[in-house]
């Protein structure tokens, strides 16, 4: 089976899925569970690539890949809302929001450009929260529906078969000629 071969493969492919899994959703902010199948299909092919898997189908392989290509999308979806919410944290910390009485121009403002005054006494500054329970995901959670099952199940067998490898044609000394005499101007198959 080449258990070693195929952990490291399995690894490999799921590591690429994640990296996956964040392009996606930092790009076109998509997170489906339809994401799942190109996951489970690059960890098998991880898989694929460092274990022999030709010649020799491994049932074993093909359900370690599937374990393997499920919790890298699970694990991948977590990851995924850490990296959003450490971005949506980030870039509210750099662009505090600012009342309208600062904005040059606004209604009531005489001057247009804003000066070094102190600002306005109505305005506190936001404070940071580190109690997690006030914090909001900025990945909404969803409820599941037929689809989301019908896409885990073909991603799970995506990366079975191919993980699992293929029943190729054995090397073994299959012999080149029939072994029972076939009478002449008669078809093999009859």
């Amino acid at each position: 089976m080449q258990f070693g071969k195929t952990l490291v493969g399995a690894i490999i492919g799921a590591a690429l899925g994640i990296l996956l899994l964040i392009g996606v959703y930092l790009a076109a902010g998509i997170d489906k569970m339809w994401m799942a199948i190109p996951v489970a299909i690059l960890t098998g092919l991880g898989v694929r690539m460092v274990a022999a898997t030709s010649g020799q189908a491994s049932y074993s392989r093909g359900a370690i890949t599937v374990v393997l290509a499920m919790a890298a999308y699970l694990g991948g979806l977590a990851v995924t809302r850490a990296v959003a919410n450490h971005r949506a944290g980030t870039v509210s910390r750099a662009n505090p929001p600012r009342a309208a009485a600062d904005e040059p121009g606004a209604p009531g403002d005489a001057k247009t450009e804003p000066g070094p005054e102190a600002p306005p006494a109505n305005i506190q500054p936001i404070a940071p929260t580190t109690d997690p329970t006030m914090r909001r995901s900025v990945v909404p959670s969803q409820s599941f529906s037929t689809w989301d099952f019908i896409s885990l199940a073909i991603a799970a067998l995506a990366a079975y078969e191919l993980g699992r490898g293929s029943d190729g044609v054995r090397k073994d000394n299959i012999g080149a000629e029939p072994s029972e005499p076939i009478l002449g101007g008669t078809h093999p198959d009859a």
